[in-house]
């Protein structure tokens, strides 16, 4: 498991290495979210303020991803970037075509937290005047506490785990959007067991090597009238992460 959770501080590392000094004071909020905290996932508590650095960590590597796609982040967790003078209180914001979006970020400790947790961000963006996305980590919904997906194919394991989210957790999420939420953006991030062969070492198991299993969704509605925003967000990042 130590590796899986290295995963994410080097990719937050590698993230905001270029970045971070457009947001000035971002890279203490960072160092704090890495710092401080459980040191596994597995060992958070489903109602805790202890979550609170990894709750962080998880908006500002989804600001990294946007950023690293290219898309035009203007402030992350209340500070603006140098080339921009944007008030905001969320998670992040991001300035698409002249608009400007707001992003709530939730990390999901059980299902019972996921309408809760919609509704909290739901109105987060309201009170904001703006309208804005929410992306909710469903990581810990998919698996079972220290426990790693086998598989042989990483593109089928991928394809899986959004079938999941589309067919278990979708649904739900489309009770709380709004004329003001454009969508979710649904997030798994599964550590695996890849196996890499079918010749049997001789202790008679198949070779395996360590892998983490990643895989992004959209839930929307269509009709509303900046959906385009969202798909073309998510082409972005899709773009970004087969890079």
């Amino acid at each position: 498991m130590s590796y899986y959770e290295s995963h994410d501080i080097v990719e937050l590392s590698e993230l905001w290495r270029e970045r971070v000094d457009s947001f000035p004071g971002l890279k203490n909020k960072i160092r704090t979210a890495c710092q401080k905290g459980p040191v596994l996932s597995d060992d958070e508590r489903k109602s805790s303020s202890n979550n609170r650095p990894r709750n962080d960590a998880f908006s500002f590597l989804v600001a990294g991803k946007f950023l690293a796609a290219g898309i035009s982040v203007v402030s992350v967790d209340g500070i603006a970037s140098g080339d921009f003078t944007c008030q905001s209180n969320a998670d992040f914001t991001f300035r698409w075509e002249g608009t400007y979006i707001n992003v709530e970020c939730k990390r999901l400790q059980s299902e019972a937290q996921l309408l809760r947790r919609a509704k909290e961000a739901e109105k987060q963006i309201t009170r904001s005047g703006r309208c804005g996305t929410i992306v909710m980590d469903c990581s810990a919904l998919c698996r079972r506490a220290g426990h790693l997906l086998d598989n042989s194919d990483p593109d089928k394991a991928e394809f899986g785990l959004s079938k999941r989210l589309e067919t278990e957790i979708g649904p739900e999420v489309l009770r709380s959007l709004s004329p003001t939420i454009l969508g979710f953006m649904l997030s798994v991030r599964i550590p695996a067991m890849t196996y890499t062969g079918t010749i049997l070492s001789p202790s008679g198991m198949r070779p395996q090597r360590r892998d983490v299993i990643l895989s992004w969704l959209i839930i929307a509605d269509p009709k509303h009238k900046n959906f385009e925003i969202l798909r073309s967000v998510y082409s972005m990042l899709n773009a970004q992460h087969l890079e």
